[in-house]
């Protein structure tokens, strides 16, 4: 499943919902920006391909990295730390850096990534991204089992 969101001039929006090759859209005039969690009776009423409690969790997931904003950088070091510059696919999840990186802090503050607690090792800790961090990475959602596996 991945979401897309198209502003309108009067300020709402358009969000699609693309499963497989298809894609539904719902008019938003005025979309809750801090939704944390979406009713499946509602989200079924705009999008009747999510008729599961699980596709409405994928969802709401995915609806909260909608609103969620990254700079180029952030989004390069995050590519990064799951491998897409080496490779299509992400094989890993692990990013070493400073304690105090602007970058990774604001992505730990987003809820795109975890900070180690360990001491640091040579001036050095790791970030990871967490599974919200890793589908706004790819712009789709990832399955636990998937998640688990970087």
């Amino acid at each position: 499943m991945k979401l897309l969101a198209e502003e309108k001039e009067n300020g709402s929006y358009i969000i699609t919902v693309l499963v497989g090759r298809k894609g539904y859209n719902s008019l938003w005039t005025s979309p809750p920006k801090d939704k944390q969690c979406f009713d499946l009776d509602y989200i079924k009423n705009r999008y009747p391909i999510i008729n599961t409690k699980e596709r409405a969790k994928r969802f709401s997931s995915l609806y909260r990295n909608l609103w969620i904003k990254v700079s180029e950088i952030q989004l390069d070091l995050m590519r990064h730390c799951i491998g897409l510059n080496y490779k299509k696919k992400p094989y890993r999840n692990y990013f070493c850096t400073s304690p105090d990186d602007k970058d990774w802090n604001e992505l730990v503050d987003k809820g795109l990534a975890t900070k180690s607690e360990e001491e640091p090792n040579n001036g050095c800790i790791y970030f990871w991204l967490s599974r919200q961090g890793v589908e706004y990475t790819l712009g789709k959602s990832i399955s636990v089992k998937v998640y688990s596996e970087l």
